[in-house]
């Protein structure tokens, strides 16, 4: 886990030392770069992996999800995306 908070640390632009994710829309996320949407993505992941109960991370699905989240999220601006990410379990 503490590798996962350190590569994120790492990956986020300098001027954003910390995203709440609670207020982050579709848009927010569209609007990032590639590797803050994948930082993102991975959090996402992280995070509906979590309310599941669940400890698996597969890596290799990473890019997929993000397609999906993309597609999703370019119909559905304004949502939140917290509740995007429920498009990850799918």
């Amino acid at each position: 886990m503490k590798w996962f908070l350190v590569l994120l640390a790492l990956g986020l632009p300098a001027k954003a030392a910390e995203i709440d994710m609670n207020i982050q829309t579709c848009q927010d996320w569209l609007d990032a770069g590639e590797d803050e949407q994948d930082l993102m993505t991975a959090w996402l992941r992280g995070y509906v992996a979590g309310r599941a109960s669940s400890g698996l991370y597969d890596l290799s699905a990473t890019r997929a999800d993000s397609a999906r989240l993309k597609g999703y999220c370019q119909h559905h601006l304004t949502n939140g995306l917290l509740s995007a990410a429920g498009q990850l379990k799918k």
